[in-house]
């Protein structure tokens, strides 16, 4: 888990060092229409991996059932529009409340 909080963290950096740098190198110029939606896209790509990559574990041999309800009450509730905190913290209480019960 250790691990999975540093790449979170270091790919919080990397972002904003990217945003940060865009401006200053691009100046008033802007993306063409194909690599602003590959930029619009990369985030929601690289959360979908590390959720991958958490969900099923180390070799992809420790796969966690639980997670699954979870993610489906975040995703239930996001496409709600609910905030992004009252998603994160209703699927935490599924979750920990699964493994409480199992």
């Amino acid at each position: 888990m250790m691990i999975m909080i540093v790449a979170v963290v270091a790919l919080a950096v990397i972002n904003f060092g990217y945003k940060a740098a865009g401006p200053a190198v691009l100046a008033d110029r802007e993306f063409s229409p194909w690599a602003q939606s590959l930029v619009e896209a990369l985030p929601a790509a690289l959360l979908a991996g590390l959720l991958v990559v958490d969900l099923l574990g180390q070799y992809w041999q420790a796969f966690d059932w639980t997670v699954l309800p979870g993610l489906g009450v975040a995703v239930g509730l996001r496409v709600a529009r609910r905030s992004h905190l009252t998603c994160i913290v209703a699927a935490v209480a599924c979750t920990a409340l699964l493994r409480a019960v199992l």
